[in-house]
């Protein structure tokens, strides 16, 4: 999608969803509180876990920056069209090639694969992406249900880094 001349991240879809990136706007509302008429929300979204992210897009245009597309995502459930959570990374590549995936959904949204399918979509895209050798993700130790996920959508166990335990997509 482009906001004049900046890009802030391509339109990504799965089989149950649809990934946009979070443009200022969108960040905007969300700080807000109030939904965009063409983006209704699942009841409990924003989540609190974004908050931070909205607030760095927000700066970041102020700034005459742009965060993407290695940055903020929500995701969009396809059988109704709302907003149900969020996904991206916690930004570029760094020197070694690796990105880092994060997700979350709304509680609501939970238990349908919802979130497989958006961490599906986005860690396919992200592998294709130069300057990208590794896709990761870090899950707090006794997290089964994003451990499940992620052996789902074929990421494979691979230590651990700061006490989290480290997950790298295997394509």
């Amino acid at each position: 999608m482009a906001i004049g001349s900046a890009f802030w991240g391509p339109s990504l879809s799965g089989e149950l969803v649809r990934l946009e990136p979070i443009t200022p706007v969108h960040a905007r509302s969300m700080l807000a509180g109030v939904p965009e008429p063409d983006l209704p929300w699942e009841q409990g979204f924003p989540l609190d876990s974004l908050l931070k992210a909205l607030r760095q897009i927000v700066a970041a245009d102020e700034a005459g920056d742009v965060l993407g597309p290695f940055f903020a995502y929500v995701i969009i459930r396809l059988a109704d069209g709302v907003a149900v959570g969020d996904a991206g990374f916690h930004g570029d590549p760094d020197s070694t090639g690796e990105v880092e995936i994060g997700y979350a959904l709304v509680p609501n949204a939970r238990g349908v694969g919802l979130a497989s399918d958006a961490v599906r979509v986005l860690a396919a895209w992200a592998s294709t992406q130069q300057g990208v050798k590794r896709v990761c993700a870090l899950v707090n130790p006794g997290n089964a249900d994003s451990e499940r996920l992620l052996a789902r959508t074929n990421f494979r166990r691979d230590g651990k880094r700061g006490g989290l335990n480290r997950f790298v997509f295997a394509g």
